[in-house]
This record gives C-alpha cells, structure tokens and sequence, in this order.
C-alpha cells in the first residue's frame, strides 16, 4: 500500500512522462530504492536522499514535508523538522533575498 509520500513521488513522475529508470539516473538513487519509495515498501526516507528527490523534481523540500507528516509509521521530530525548517529558510534567504554565499560553494559543486 502506498503512503502518501509514495503517491506524491509516484505523481510527480507520471507527471513528468519519466520512467523510474530516469529518475533514478537524475538522483543518483537506486532504482531499486525509488521503487519501494513509490510502492510504500520504504517507510523512512533520509535527508539526504529527500533533498535529491527535491532537487531532480525542482520542488522545495519543505513540499515534502506535509506528506513525510502524513505517514504513520515515522512522525519527524522536533529536531528533524526544526532542520528542515532552518535549512529551507537559509535557502529562502541566499536565493530570493541574495543574503550571503553560504550556498554558493555547495551550488557550484553540484552544478560544475
């Protein structure tokens, strides 16, 4: 059965005419693993693989964050979403307001 993050990954794909093969080129993510994200057979998911997803998809990863909350089987904690908070915040505030270049070296290395 489906959860609702593995509905929201399985739309955006469909969405987007890709094959989960795509995906998992363009996130570095194992075909394997997306698979089991979509199906619901993975029920946690980390960070890092999350901010992947939102980077191949160009969705902001606190879009995720409503789904991830939705799940029954693993609540965020208070930590965890204070870090997503923060860092998307961050995010806001280097991109759209031009505050800073703490991101600009993580930008160039993917990107270069």
């Amino acid at each position: 059965m489906a959860t609702p993050l593995g509905q929201e990954l399985r739309r955006l794909r469909l969405e987007r005419n890709l094959r989960l093969e795509e995906v998992a080129k363009g996130t570095g993510i194992t075909l394997q693993y997306l698979s089991m994200l979509e199906k619901g057979d993975r029920k946690s998911v980390s960070f890092e693989i999350m901010a992947d997803i939102s980077r191949f998809y160009g969705v902001p990863l606190d879009y995720f964050a409503a789904f991830l909350k939705e799940e029954e089987s693993k609540q965020l904690s208070d930590v965890e979403i204070m870090l997503w908070q923060a860092i998307n915040e961050k995010v806001r505030e280097d991109i759209y307001f031009k505050k800073g270049n703490s991101l600009k070296g993580i930008f160039s290395k993917l990107f270069h």
